[in-house]
């Protein structure tokens, strides 16, 4: 691969940053809503004429992460409210069952979810004393089906139900 000519990689890094801002302008101005329990919250998905999707995926990147991928100050109020609200029964894809409890996604199917967003639920706890980090952690062990691995997806109710361990 030939290498950039100076000049052409800082014009690259001009539009890229601009494309950047402009992003992240479209997210404050359209992309932030206000959820009756939480208050203002980000949106999964905005489709431009006013309708938004909310929810959150375990996958990553996803709302959960935002502060984790740099996007936000972990401290910042909308992704605080956004963060309770993907960890909680108003997300459709919060699953919670006796064995785990956790977000999943569309293309998991309901009742499975995922241990890499409670990863990032323990990454993102701003919980002072640990302990939400500590639980999750301990969580995600418990559905290892005594592999010692961490798995996709977890059925929430059987945790021998699971699929690719990692």
């Amino acid at each position: 691969m030939a290498l950039i000519e100076t000049q052409e990689a800082m014009n690259l890094n001009i539009r890229m940053r601009l494309m950047a801002s402009e992003i992240r302008a479209g997210i404050q101005k359209h992309g932030i809503v206000h959820h009756s329990l939480f208050g203002p919250i980000f949106a999964y998905e905005v489709d431009g004429y006013n309708s938004q999707n909310l929810m959150d995926d375990a996958n990553l990147p996803s709302l959960l992460s935002a502060a984790m991928m740099g996007y936000v100050n972990a401290r910042d109020e909308v992704y605080l409210n956004t963060r309770l609200f993907a960890l909680s029964q108003e997300n459709p894809y919060w699953m919670r069952g006796n064995a785990y409890r956790g977000i999943g996604g569309p293309h998991v199917g309901p009742g499975k979810a995922w241990p890499l967003a409670g990863i990032v639920r323990a990454m993102t706890s701003q919980e002072a004393t640990g302990n939400e980090a500590r639980e999750e952690i301990k969580a995600i062990l418990n559905t290892t089906d005594g592999l010692g691995l961490v798995h996709e997806g977890v059925n929430v109710w059987n945790a021998q139900d699971w699929s690719r361990h990692w």
